[in-house]
This record gives structure tokens, C-alpha cells and sequence, in this order.
């Protein structure tokens, strides 16, 4: 039990993930009663194996409840994200977001959606501490991340988020996305790598 002095190796696997929410729209969505793991305890900002044991509890506490997600509050009571996704909300036109130091994962997707805000639909985007509360009066909420992709939030805790569906800025912003994972916006092409199916008799 240790992680000095070990031979590190690399694989990687990759295969269709589908849609991991199963739901495109307007998720419904309670505050967990567990909370993020801490830095000091297993470090949030990667992706660390051990610390999916505290988003599977997340997880199963929010279905088995009846929702479709959950978010994650901090020791301190700060929105950390949900149980494996990054978390923003909208009000008054300015995202807002967690800073990476409130034990979030430093997602690939989180920092694609700060850019393609900022820099191709000229929307600020603030990363700072979110309360609980905060959530409730949001003009939209939204969620993001590898196997998520970008999924509007239509309630937290039996609180409807605007109209209770997907927003102008998270609908505007998602539509942008996958037109850059895609490989349809010329100036992120470099982001993207073209995968083929094999034929499974060629496999």
C-alpha cells in the first residue's frame, strides 16, 4: 500500500458511451446528502479511481430517490458539481461557475465550455463559490463533462430552473459544442481526432 517506487504503464480503451443521462433536457436533480471528497483526502481535481467510490454513492443516492442526478456540496456548504459532471449556472447573462479549488474535477469539457463561452458567443463566464441556495434562484443550470457532454438542469430540489427546460445560453452553447466535437468548426478542428468503426470481422 503505497505509491512510491512503483513501474507505471498506459492503456487506453475507447468505445461508444452513449448518452450517459439517458435524457437530454431538463434533468431533475436533488442536493446529495454526502459530500466531495476533500483535497486533503483523496485529490477531486483528477481522476483518481478511489474517488469514484464517493461519486457512486452520490449517484445511487439520487436515483434510488427518484432523481435523475445530484449536486455535491463541499465541507464548507459550497455547489462543488454533480456526481460526474462539472456543474454551471446562469443569472443575468454571466455564467458562473466553481473555481478549481472547490474540490471539482479539472474537466477537459469544463474548460472547453469556459472557452467556447468566452471566446465564440462572448458570454462572461466567473468562477467563484456558488451557495445552495443560489441554484434555486438561477436563471438556468446546466451540466458538463466527457460522458454528459452538456445537459440543461430543469430542477433542483423540487424548484423549477427557469422555464424547467433548456435555456438560450446552455442551448446556444450545446449546439456550438457539438459542432466543435464534430469537427464542423474550422478554428477547433485541431481539438478533434477522427475515429473509425472497424468491421467487426476485420476486429
Amino acid at each position: 500500500m503505497r505509491l512510491h517506487d512503483l513501474k507505471d504503464e498506459f492503456t487506453m480503451f475507447a468505445f461508444p458511451h452513449g448518452d450517459y443521462l439517458n435524457k437530454r433536457d431538463g434533468l431533475r436533480v436533488m442536493v446529495s446528502a454526502w459530500r466531495r471528497v476533500d483535497d486533503n483526502a483523496i485529490p477531486a481535481r483528477g481522476k483518481i479511481s478511489g474517488a469514484y467510490v464517493n461519486s457512486a454513492l452520490i449517484k445511487s443516492d439520487a436515483m434510488l430517490n427518484g432523481y435523475d442526478e445530484a449536486l455535491v456540496l463541499a465541507e464548507d456548504g459550497h455547489v462543488t458539481e454533480g456526481s460526474a459532471e462539472n456543474f454551471f449556472i446562469v443569472r443575468n447573462g454571466t455564467v458562473i461557475t466553481p473555481p478549481i479549488t472547490a474540490n471539482i474535477l479539472e474537466g477537459i469539457t469544463r474548460r472547453t465550455v469556459i472557452t467556447l463561452l468566452t471566446e465564440k458567443l462572448g458570454i462572461p463566464v466567473v468562477e467563484r463559490d456558488i451557495d445552495r441556495t443560489e441554484v434555486y434562484i438561477a436563471d438556468e443550470a446546466f451540466f458538463c463533462g466527457t460522458g454528459v457532454q452538456i445537459v440543461s438542469i430543469g430542477e433542483i430540489d423540487h424548484r423549477t430552473v427557469g422555464d424547467g427546460g433548456t435555456g438560450a445560453i446552455t442551448g446556444a452553447l450545446r449546439t456550438l459544442f457539438f459542432d466543435v466535437v464534430s469537427g464542423r468548426v474550422p478554428e477547433y478542428r485541431h481539438w478533434t481526432e477522427p475515429v473509425y468503426a472497424i468491421e467487426p470481422s476485420l476486429a
